[in-house]
């Protein structure tokens, strides 16, 4: 009889341990389930993302390399450049010609209101370069 009730115990103990591993067994396996699930739904994410990124690169590049892109849009900005080169010009003559007859008319006021200083300043510079050209001849 000791026998028969050990082995009835291990036998029931076998069957617990038996269901025991069924149910985790089932669990893994709902888990990794749900784990690949993810694990695809986040890879087809990222390849739709990157296909994406891919036809934007490759229609740049195409916009890049395509010859009729690059002659209008370059033709495009030389007419800008030249239709605003003329009005820089005339805008730059114009500030070059006030800044002239400015610079001009406080040049004269100077010299008139100064003549004195202007007369001394001539002659003091031409007596200077007289005895620089005359070379010293006191031998």
């Amino acid at each position: 009889m000791f026998s028969i009730n050990k082995d009835s115990d291990l036998k029931k103990k076998v069957e617990d341990v038996a269901e025991s591993t069924q149910d985790t067994a089932k669990e893994v396996i709902d888990e990794t389930k749900a784990s690949a699930r993810k694990l695809g739904e986040k890879v087809q994410q990222k390849s739709r993302d990157s296909k994406k990124e891919a036809l934007a690169l490759l229609e740049s590049l195409k916009d890049v390399l395509d010859p009729d892109t690059h002659s209008s849009a370059t033709e495009n900005i030389i007419n800008q450049l030249s239709e605003n080169f003329s009005e820089w010009s005339e805008s730059l003559e114009h500030e070059l010609s006030r800044v002239l007859d400015t610079s001009r008319k406080t040049s004269n006021r100077w010299l008139r209101k100064r003549s004195l200083l202007t007369l001394s300043l001539a002659v003091g510079a031409g007596i200077l370069v007289g005895y620089a050209l005359s070379g010293n001849s006191d031998e």
